[in-house]
């Protein structure tokens, strides 16, 4: 459910063949975020791969870039270019719905939320409800990302990974991310699998999460 990919300032981009896997294993909706001139700029909503290529390529982005790139799975509030990260830290809603916006931090998710997912279908996903609703209480200042104690609170509430970038260029990763050379995953997705294990991208669903393996023993 998702993938973040996260280069820092000095460290190669992604190739364009490695973003092609991760849109390809992870198909509803990307987007990326980069930090320049003293604001973290965020651009999502590409719900194909031809759209992203295109903007990605326009970019250009060098190593000297410090780039979070964001690879969607649906798991709430449906398939659509608002509900794609990342997201600016923020308290309202509709600003996590805003495509292209400057802001101080912003952030990409990976997992589900448990505390803000809901069976029912509704408008915002659990990462937006949970930004809106707790990160930003969370996360009071720029000095709050490196707090150790903010990072475990965050992986705690969550259970999940979580690509931060201050205004600065600094990102910080919650959870266990997967370091190739350098470049930053949140998990092994960015790979190309053999086709004869992988049918076809996985479509989670709450009959999964309720019904079957994760095995929730509450409703909402």
């Amino acid at each position: 459910m998702c993938i973040i990919a996260v280069s820092k300032a000095g460290i190669r981009q992604p190739s364009l063949d490695t973003l092609r896997t991760m849109y390809d294993n992870n198909p509803d909706g990307a987007g990326y975020m980069y930090a320049r001139d003293g604001r973290v700029h965020i651009h999502k909503g590409f719900m194909t791969w031809n759209d992203f290529e295109r903007q990605i390529k326009a970019e250009a982005f060098t190593k000297a870039d410090p780039v979070v790139y964001h690879f969607r799975i649906s798991t709430q509030a449906g398939i659509c270019p608002t509900m794609t990260h990342p997201f600016p830290l923020t308290d309202d809603l509709k600003m996590c719905e805003a495509l292209d916006l400057d802001c101080g931090i912003g952030l990409a998710h990976n997992g589900i939320i448990t505390m803000t997912s809901f069976k029912k279908e509704t408008r915002y996903s659990d990462t937006a409800y949970f930004i809106a609703w707790y990160m930003k209480k969370l996360i009071r200042n720029r000095e709050d990302i490196t707090d150790v104690a903010v990072t475990d609170m965050i992986e705690s509430l969550t259970n999940s990974k979580w690509a931060i970038m201050d205004s600065t260029g600094d990102v910080e990763t919650v959870g266990n991310f997967t370091n190739d050379k350098g470049l930053l995953y949140s998990n092994t997705s960015y790979k190309k699998y053999p086709k004869t294990t992988i049918k076809a991208p996985y479509k989670w669903s709450w009959e999964d999460y309720y019904g079957g393996a994760y095995g929730v023993p509450f409703d909402v």
